[in-house]
């Protein structure tokens, strides 16, 4: 155990912690991990056993945020309520969090985003546990003959590329002060009216 009483796991937690603390107040350009270690009472040193970097906490904070997303997108992705029902209710839950996101903390939705523009190991995790959670919603529709489809992969290809600019990190925040629930609804039910045999 460390000094500070904290085991490794406690220390990364109260890092990524004060470190969103810091980036709310600062931005994410003007924090240092130097900062950071002071305020843990540890070691630079010790704090680098953890993050290597200063990019390493910044992706370690995006990724738990999106741990956070995956995790609610897939609780509704498991309701029993109608798969079609439940996959309008996933796009528009998918684009509120991010939109929540961006309006609650600009600085680190921006740090998110550039991890996304370099397409992070983290980052291709998430958009493949979306495809997944995507893929077993548009399954159960066919099985349940609410959609008729040959191909559920491409049922979630279609509905990912009709819906981009709902969830598309940049489109996101280039549209953050509108407001475009009703329209991505549309958007979804309209595309699932028109898969038929």
């Amino acid at each position: 155990m460390p000094k500070t009483g904290l085991s490794s796991e406690e220390i990364k937690e109260k890092a990524l912690q004060i470190a969103e603390e810091k980036i709310r107040a600062y931005s994410f350009e003007k924090f240092r991990l130097t900062d950071i270690a002071k305020e843990l009472k540890i070691s630079q040193a010790a704090l680098y056993n953890h993050f290597p970097d200063k990019a390493a906490l910044l992706d370690a904070i995006s990724e738990r945020w999106l741990a956070h997303m995956d995790n609610t997108l897939e609780h509704i992705a498991n309701k029993e309520v109608p798969p079609r029902q439940l996959i309008v209710k996933w796009f528009l839950t998918y684009h509120q969090l991010k939109k929540e996101k961006v309006l609650k903390d600009p600085e680190l939705y921006k740090s998110f985003n550039m991890a996304a523009e370099l397409l992070k190991p983290f980052i291709i995790d998430h958009l493949d546990n979306l495809n997944r959670q995507l893929l077993m919603l548009v399954q159960k529709a066919i099985i349940a003959q609410e959609i008729h489809a040959k191909s559920p992969e491409n049922v979630v290809q279609l509905l990912l590329e009709s819906t981009i600019s709902f969830h598309h990190p940049r489109m996101v925040l280039d549209h953050k002060d509108e407001n475009r629930e009703g329209l991505l609804k549309q958007v979804v039910e309209t595309m699932l009216e028109g898969f038929h045999e």
